[in-house]
């Protein structure tokens, strides 16, 4: 007869656990944001007279972009702090990660709304200039 043994995590190490895994997926979609940003004027740029990009376009990724790699850094630092969290003796010290992580997790929503929106204007103008 085998005895299975049960990892005892406590509701507040499950979210922890969770919520790490979830910061490392965040830094490396806002990874994937970067690189394709450049990919999309590329070939938006390919795509129309003269390869030259409108300077709204240029003026409005190269504000995502900026905007992509401050929350990327800000993100990045979080995660590493984050680890931390594990050691939380307290109710108090859980709820000061918990609620960060939730002022983060709402920024990260923000911006890929923001990021989305930016794209389907971009193939909007694309399509439209063929």
């Amino acid at each position: 007869m085998t005895h299975k043994i049960y990892n005892h995590d406590t509701d507040v190490d499950v979210v922890h656990k969770y919520n790490s895994i979830e910061l490392k997926g965040w830094i490396n979609q806002l990874q994937y944001i970067d690189k394709e940003i450049d990919k999309l004027l590329n070939l938006y740029a390919q795509s129309i007279p003269e390869n030259e990009l409108p300077e709204r376009v240029l003026l409005l990724f190269s504000k995502r972009k900026e905007a992509n790699q401050q929350l990327y850094e800000t993100v990045l630092k979080y995660s590493n702090i984050y680890s931390k969290a594990m050691e939380c003796e307290d109710i108090q010290c859980d709820m000061a990660y918990l609620g960060e992580y939730e002022r983060l997790r709402k920024s990260y929503q923000y911006h890929l709304t923001r990021y989305q929106k930016l794209k389907d204007n971009l193939y909007d103008g694309a399509l439209q200039d063929y």
